[in-house]
């Protein structure tokens, strides 16, 4: 699935989803449009990187 991303000289381009997370870790993009919006690496909550916290609650998923 092709991703529009911004570049960080402000030109537009169209990248395979697959590459998204190296430009991403390379900083070589400003900026990339999920179907909600833009959304600004720097700032704004990424997906897949999971949270500092470990959840104590109760696991509802485990079998019965």
């Amino acid at each position: 699935m092709p991703i529009v991303v911004k570049y960080k000289d402000s030109t537009f381009g169209i990248v395979p989803y697959d590459q998204l997370q190296d430009l991403l870790d390379s900083k070589i993009i400003i900026a990339f449009q999920r179907s909600s919006g833009w959304v600004d690496p720097r700032k704004d909550p990424l997906r897949g990187q999971g949270s500092n916290s470990e959840y104590n609650g109760l696991n509802r998923r485990s079998m019965w």
